[in-house]
């Protein structure tokens, strides 16, 4: 608050936000309906209704991590497998067994296989130099574990990758373990492309609010920075009574509002007004 400027409310420092571009314009252009210099307020009045409402915020981070998942998500890549018929059989009724595919079966061995590789040059080579690969079987993996499972296998010579595949299927088969866990937990995973939040701005925020969004944020295991998103994206569905609530959020004392309310009037007035 300054001398020129008066009637705004003090706050406190300022927290950089990043939204992606299409949210940030939604927001811009609710912000200049309103009024100049509004951006900031419309950001705190959605925080605050999050932090008074805070029931449905878990659920609704739930959905939101969902949907990004989905959007973000990298196709998965096909892989041909050479096995011999009875380790082709063998895989396929274990897929049955539990009511799944042998890609997910795949994706699961190959998940188990690269967080503990252990001794598998040996084993590898052997497979190399197996034969009666007679039958064929195509799985759908991660990118990314295919790319790690090549550069083990790399460490030890050319072409060895469909070999060191075949090592971790078969560590899967001999060991099935708690197959239907993995079935919920890792055959769904997929690689993701990175969030792209490139519009920053700067917003101020009271300490108040600021700790209550972080009290929320340890509460349903978020951050200040996805929670601000959310806020941000429930204002711009659900608006409500938002123009009275950011002019509330601006003028600060009950002294000066009849007067700021009415040069605000006058200026959305003058907006409609003036030609196109």
């Amino acid at each position: 608050m300054t001398e020129s400027r008066p009637g705004r409310i003090p706050v406190g420092d300022p927290i950089a936000l990043r939204f992606d571009p299409e949210t940030k314009h939604r927001l811009d252009e609710m912000a200049e309906g309103i009024g100049p210099r509004r951006f900031g307020a419309l950001i705190r009045v959605a925080c605050r209704r999050l932090v008074t409402q805070p029931k449905a915020v878990r659920n609704r981070l739930e959905e939101a991590r969902r949907l990004s998942a989905v959007r973000r998500a990298i196709p998965l890549v096909m892989l041909t497998l050479k096995l011999e018929p009875d380790t082709a059989q063998k895989f396929t009724a274990l897929a049955a067994q539990y009511d799944t595919t042998i890609s997910a079966l795949m994706r699961i061995a190959l998940h188990r296989f690269l967080e503990t590789p252990g001794r598998y040059k040996h084993p590898m080579l052997r497979e190399a130099e197996r034969t009666g690969l007679s039958d064929k079987v195509e799985v759908m993996v991660n990118p990314s574990a295919k790319q790690q499972v090549w550069r083990l296998a790399g460490r030890h010579g050319t072409s060895l990758g469909t070999a060191l595949l075949r090592v971790a299927l078969r560590r899967l088969l001999d060991k099935p373990g708690d197959l239907s866990a993995d079935l919920e937990a890792i055959a769904p995973l997929r690689d993701l492309r990175p969030d792209i939040f490139s519009a920053r701005v700067n917003v101020h925020f009271d300490a108040p609010l600021r700790d209550k969004l972080d009290a929320l944020a340890a509460q349903v295991g978020s951050d200040r920075a996805e929670l601000m998103r959310l806020a941000a994206q429930r204002v711009l569905e659900a608006p409500g009574m938002i123009e009275q609530a950011v002019n509330h959020e601006i003028f600060r004392s009950e002294k000066n509002r009849a007067h700021l309310m009415a040069r605000h009037v006058r200026r959305r007035a003058r907006r409609r007004t003036q030609p196109d």
